[in-house]
């Protein structure tokens, strides 16, 4: 029974709800269907029938399983898919489908079909929630877009997928769509190569497997295509390819194969290297060498046939004019020739002017390429004789009896590698047994006989080379010997020295010759002859060598049987004497340095020149010929003496002494044959320094006299020191100098009296050796001094006689430690002397500018002091009365008695005021009120001076200023003093 047409037929009414909808289509379907069948279709009824839980609703969606591959559910037009995917085993594919209807949808699902009992369900949405099934499958976006990332992991994923929406009146829209699944190739690529028929091929495999569907494979040679009827394809299925090809015809290498296939966006090109061959470079060359053959060495042309930079290697062979001879040796190979290269040899006798060819074979050469050359031919045109005395024109020899050590070289004129030389005597007879032929000479080795004369035929041959020359020997007989006198003789003159060797009466005549050291070279060589047996060889050399010569005179005579030797002792030349001297000279006002070089040497005069360097470690030189201000200039003397005599070189430089000064000058001496090296002198030029000039002020202690002093310093130089004193005065001048190294240091004292020079200058004149001088003055201060008590003082009223200027100065009694008065000295002295004495002119202790009294002051300190301070002729002087203040207790009780005897005084004074005023009052007014006394007193006396009229009135005014200003005790002398004055003395105490 089929369910579709009823549910396709069932519609619910508008006005029933959609819940009830839903039950009525459940109760109408197990209604309608028989048991049996719903048992039968019980698989359909599980793809057919999906249950989904909610809260309020329960969704039936039904599959027809008749429907087509579209899906019958609804409209084609609702449902927009993607028909057919294609992926790629291993990645990730999206299949796409939407419900573009306007039904509400409230469940969707992705479906696969299957005939196994697997849930057809892969993933989708239900009332709003997405799901998924399996793990390959993600969840869809949303209910009405169910595209979904798919994970295509196998070949099993490849299929028919269905996309199912549901809507809320439960209408199916649904629609197919195919998945294909599309898989790599595995691609692989060798070469392999073989020979057929002499040729080398190569074949490039491709293959393509595994890759579904299936690839399609081209070759490409050198990026492009392969071209020709060389190249062949051969394919293997539907996944191998192989490329075949002969290796000369192709030069390109690099194969590759390219595999186009669905799964790749562009096509993957394995390329492999591949052989190639390159045509060489042919030449031929040709060398003679000699190779060891047992005892002989046979020469042979070694001929090279080269093939540079061909592959692979080429073949190569050597062709020779072919010959008569049959017996003729062939070419051998040199196994050890490089690779590209054979290498032959040929005998030179064999194949001298043959033409021989290197055959050269190679794939890449259009044909077989031939090189030729010719082999050098061989001559022999003559034998040339070498010896002394032989005329080329007729060989000729003459010998006399008895010569020894005579040879006569044999040489073959033409081209020949090698050739032997054979003599015999004429007629084809053997030579003498003390004749033979030695290599390339003709030798006789014993003395020289007369059977030794005749003609002799020497021949040259190589092979069939041959040439031939005859010798007319003949031999003088012996004459009679008789030894030389020999003398040797050593001769020195002004430039060189001579040996002479004197050989006389010798028959035959002897010969001569000198040995000398290694090094030692001759002058000159002379022989004179005395006739034909007498002669004097004389050797010339230096006069002057830096080691002893042994030189000797060798003799050769036939009577000798070994050479006489005379020889001759040159003594060892003495090394010049060398001696640098300096000086200083001035000229023009300035100063110069004069270096004076000298060297003494023998035969010869040495060379010399001058160095200037930096300083005292010399480093670099300079010549100094060029330089400012210097002048060079060179002696040389000759004296003739013994041994050569003397020669005298003086060279002196003339240098301005403060443009260099502190730089070192060297004297260098060379070219002397004594000297093996150069000989050097330095000079250090003294360090002009600019003079120091001080002057100075001093005292001469209790002399009284002051001392100017003017101290000059200066490196090397001397000066002259003056003084210039102000007019018409009088001092003593004393000089002195000394040297401390290359410093002289100069002083120059004036002694003076203070008084006459005071506010005066004083003038020190240096004088040096070029006429320079210098000045400097020192002005003598004009002096004042001046002094003074720092201690609080008071002025004294009461003055000493003849002194008006005294100070007054109070001291407390009993302190312990003792008290200061403190003075001070004002003024620009530069010292003072300061004393102290009390009045009875004994001295008081000072301390500095400090009087110092005992550590307790008495009465007996009190009194006047006088101090003076004191600068020669300068001195101020300074008075001060010092009194002790008892301590306060009894300053009390003393002050209290004074006041009372004032008070006493002052009742006195105005009881007898009262008295007088009464007593004018009862007279009746007889006296002047306004004057309490007026008496004078009149005293004569020798010494005695007038004292002044007293009135009350002063009386009462001294007694208030006193009491003020003063003390008890004066206060009371004072009224004293007022009311009965008296004349004194000058300068006596006071009653």
């Amino acid at each position: 029974m089929r369910l579709t047409p009823y549910l396709k037929g069932m519609r619910c009414a508008k006005y029933i709800t959609m819940g009830c909808c839903r039950l009525l289509m459940l109760g109408m379907l197990l209604h309608l269907t028989p048991g049996s069948e719903m048992t039968g279709k019980r698989s359909d009824l599980k793809e057919a029938i999906i249950l989904a839980e909610g809260r309020h609703n329960f969704d039936i969606v039904l599959h027809n399983a008749a429907t087509d591959e579209d899906g019958a559910g609804g409209p084609e037009e609702a449902v927009e898919i993607q028909r057919h995917v294609t992926a790629v085993l291993g990645d990730d594919v999206y299949l796409r489908c939407w419900y573009r209807g306007n039904a509400t949808i409230v469940a969707a699902i992705w479906k696969r079909q299957r005939k196994s009992s697997v849930d057809p369900r892969l993933a989708g949405f239900n009332n709003g929630v997405p799901f998924r099934r399996v793990s390959h499958f993600s969840e869809p976006a949303s209910a009405t877009n169910l595209t979904a990332r798919v994970s295509v992991s196998s070949v099993e994923a490849e299929g028919e997928y269905t996309c199912a929406f549901k809507s809320q009146e439960a209408e199916e829209f649904a629609r197919t769509m195919f998945l294909e699944v599309h898989v790599r190739p595995e691609i692989q690529i060798s070469v392999t190569e073989e020979m057929d028929n002499g040729t080398h091929y190569q074949s490039v495999r491709c293959s393509a497997v595994g890759g579904k569907p299936a690839s399609t494979i081209r070759w490409l040679v050198g990026d492009e295509p392969p071209v020709g009827d060389h190249f062949t394809v051969e394919e293997s299925g539907d996944f191998i390819s192989v490329l075949h090809f002969p290796t000369h015809l192709q030069d390109e290498d690099r194969v590759a194969c390219a595999v186009d296939h669905p799964s790749l966006a562009v096509p993957i090109v394995t390329a492999v290297n591949v052989k190639t061959f390159v045509a060489p470079s042919v030449s031929v060359q040709v060398e003679d060498e000699e190779v060891e053959e047992g005892e002989e060495e046979e020469e042979y042309w070694r001929v090279s046939c080269m093939a540079s930079g061909g592959r692979p290697e080429t073949t190569i062979s050597l062709v020779t004019a072919p010959d008569d001879d049959d017996d003729k040796e062939s070419p051998r190979m040199d196994s050890g020739a490089d690779a590209g290269m054979r290498a032959y040899h040929l005998p030179m006798h064999a194949y001298e002017g043959h033409d021989a060819t290197c055959v050269f074979d190679h794939p890449k050469l259009p044909a077989t390429q031939l090189r030729t050359v010719r082999l050098p031919s061989f001559h022999l045109s003559g034998v040339q004789l070498l010896a002394n005395g032989i005329n080329e024109m007729q060989p000729l020899l003459e010998l006399e009896e008895g010569q020894r050590d005579v040879s006569i070289g044999l040489r073959a004129v033409g081209r020949v590698p090698r050739y032997a030389v054979s003599c015999r005597k004429e007629d084809a007879s053997p030579l003498p047994g003390d004749v033979e032929v030695v290599g390339r000479v003709l030798t006789f080795r014993g003395p020289v006989a007369l059977p030794h004369a005749g003609l002799y035929e020497c021949e040259a041959s190589y092979y069939r080379h041959r040439a031939a020359v005859q010798i007319n020997i003949t031999v003088r007989p012996r004459p009679v010997l008789v030894p030389p006198s020999i003398r040797l003789d050593l001769r020195s003159g002004p430039s060189d020295r001579k040996v002479e060797c004197s050989v006389a009466s010798a028959t035959p005549a002897a010969s001569v010759s000198w040995r000398l050291p290694a090094g030692a070279a001759a002058v000159s060589n002379v022989t004179l002859h005395n006739g034909s047996h007498s002669f004097t060889t004389v050797l010339s050399l230096a006069a002057c060598f830096p080691q002893e010569l042994t030189v000797g005179c060798v003799i050769d005579h036939p009577h000798f049987q070994t050479p006489e030797n005379r020889s001759v002792t040159i003594p060892l030349c003495a090394p010049p004497n060398i001696s640098l001297s300096s000086g200083e000279e001035c000229s023009g006002g300035e100063e110069y340095t004069v270096a004076r070089c000298r060297v003494d040497s023998v035969a010869t005069a040495a060379n010399i020149t001058w160095r200037l360097g930096e300083g005292g470690d010399f480093g670099d030189t300079v010549g100094i010929d060029h330089l400012e201000g210097v002048d060079v200039r060179t002696e040389v003397e000759r004296s003739v003496g013994g041994g050569g005599g003397v020669a005298t070189a003086l060279s002196t430089a003339r240098l301005p002494s403060l443009l260099y000064s502190g730089r070192t000058l060297r004297c260098v001496v060379a070219g002397h044959p004594s000297l093996r090296r150069p000989e050097r002198r330095d000079l250090l030029i003294p360090v002009r320094e600019v003079p120091v000039l001080n002057l100075s002020l001093e005292g001469l202690g209790s002399s009284g006299l002051l001392q100017a002093v003017c101290d000059h310093q200066a490196e090397g130089v001397n000066a002259s020191l003056t003084w210039a004193p102000p007019a018409s005065s009088q001092g003593r001048v004393s000089l002195g100098s000394r040297d401390e190294g290359r410093t002289v240091k100069t002083k120059i004292a004036y002694q003076f009296q203070l008084k006459s020079h005071e506010g005066h200058n004083l003038t020190c004149l240096a004088e040096y050796p070029c006429g320079r001088s210098e000045a400097r003055t020192i002005r003598i201060p004009k002096y004042s001094i001046s002094l003074r008590v720092l201690n609080r003082t008071a002025p004294l009223t009461k003055h000493y006689s003849g002194a008006s200027d005294i100070l007054r100065l109070f001291l407390q009694d009993d302190l312990p430690g003792g008290q200061r008065i403190l003075l001070q000295v004002n003024g620009n002295v530069p010292s003072h002397s300061l004393t102290c004495k009390r009045r009875n002119g004994s001295f008081v202790h000072m301390e500095g500018d400090a009087l110092v009294l005992r550590s307790e002051v008495k009465g007996e300190d009190e009194g006047l002091y006088i101090c003076r301070a004191s600068f020669y002729h300068h001195e101020a002087i300074v008075r001060f009365q010092v009194e002790v203040l008892k301590n306060p207790k009894e300053q009390f009780v003393k002050l209290v008695a004074v006041c009372a005897a004032s008070v006493s005084a002052v009742v006195m004074v105005l009881g007898v005021a009262l008295w007088v005023f009464w007593r004018n009052a009862i007279l009746g007014g007889r006296v002047n009120p306004a004057i309490a006394v007026s008496r004078r007193v009149h005293r004569r006396g020798p010494g005695v001076k007038r004292v002044h009229d007293v009135r009350v009135t002063e009386v009462v005014k001294i007694t208030k200023r006193n009491l003020r200003a003063r003390g008890p005790s004066q206060i009371r002398r004072s009224i004293l003093a007022s009311l009965v004055p008296e004349e004194h003395p000058i300068g006596s105490a006071t009653p």
